[in-house]
């Protein structure tokens, strides 16, 4: 992220990372920054810009925020909509600025006839406009989309002076997934008490299935049961990261120092390597849309991953 600037920002780039305030907030300063560069007026200040585009009145920063991205009717597209930035606006030459910006913020949530319809766009975007796709990986996108981009990794940068003391915050923190805590503090909360509360009277041994399950699974969905399914899929996630990173702990033993929270010096090191790379692969699919354009199936995701898991977890 730190590479990419006004004067050598690709015009379509994917930005990998967590999906965080920060991610976002740098995204819009790029776009400023080139939208600056490019101004048609002269004597328009940065400072103006950057009020624009923070109060949402900058003509030419066009901003997908919501969580699912579609095509849009063919008659009459809506704003918001591919059709309507495609027919509507691209065809158009930028008003304020010499260029355009599009960021769609979460791009994982392009649904496909939406992806399809890009794909040109993307692969011969015109002359000083910008793409630019947030995701939490690359791999979310299809293969169409990522040939035609420059992908590029965010990491919110740490002041070690706001690191957290207590264990399990600081693991948050680092691991990047403390915008959970902020945004769902009870559940975060919940979680936290009860994976310190079962961790302690765990055999390592399939005797543990439906603690991990209760742990993994059902309690992070139940506490948020009436939220969206990118909501949930977060949750998920927040439960799994420290058994991630204690298989990460495990397999680098005494080379770097651990990150996790919980300690899992029973499993053996080739075990703990299978288990991180089934974690890492039901991460994820957790964002990707496995059934078409039906709601993702948590059912299926974990149990396909929860069954093979736990064979390495003896």
């Amino acid at each position: 992220m730190l590479a990419i600037n006004a004067d050598n920002s690709p015009q379509t780039i994917i930005f990998e990372g967590d999906m965080t305030p920060a991610k976002t907030a740098a995204l819009r300063q790029l776009a400023i920054h080139i939208l600056f560069q490019h101004r048609r007026d002269a004597t328009d200040s940065e400072i103006l810009i950057s009020t624009l585009v923070h109060e949402e009145r900058h003509p030419d920063l066009i901003e997908f925020k919501s969580e699912s991205v579609q095509i849009g009717s063919e008659k009459d597209a809506p704003p918001g909509t591919v059709r309507h930035l495609l027919r509507k606006i691209l065809p158009y030459a930028p008003w304020k600025s010499n260029a355009r910006v599009v960021i769609f913020q979460n791009a994982a949530g392009i649904k496909d006839e939406a992806e399809t319809a890009l794909l040109k766009t993307l692969e011969e975007p015109p002359l000083l406009h910008y793409f630019f796709l947030s995701v939490q990986t690359a791999e979310v996108l299809k293969e169409t989309i990522r040939s035609r981009a420059v992908v590029s990794h965010f990491a919110t940068p740490v002041n070690e002076h706001a690191l957290p003391s207590e264990p399990w915050r600081r693991f948050y923190f680092l691991a990047g997934a403390h915008d959970f805590e902020s945004d769902y503090p009870e559940a975060a909360e919940k979680i936290i008490a009860e994976l310190r509360a079962a961790l302690d009277t765990m055999s390592y041994s399939t005797a543990d299935f439906v603690a991990l399950e209760k742990l993994l699974y059902t309690l992070p969905r139940s506490l948020l049961e009436k939220e969206t399914l990118n909501v949930q899929s977060r949750a998920l996630k927040f439960a799994l990261l420290p058994f991630l990173a204690a298989m990460r702990d495990r397999a680098t033993q005494g080379i770097i120092p651990p990150l996790s929270p919980i300690v899992l010096s029973r499993i053996p090191i080739d075990k703990a390597v299978r288990a991180a790379h089934l974690m890492q692969h039901y991460l994820r699919q957790l964002d990707v849309r496995i059934f078409g354009n039906r709601p993702l199936n948590f059912h299926a995701v974990f149990y396909s991953f929860f069954f093979r898991f736990i064979e390495t977890w003896q």
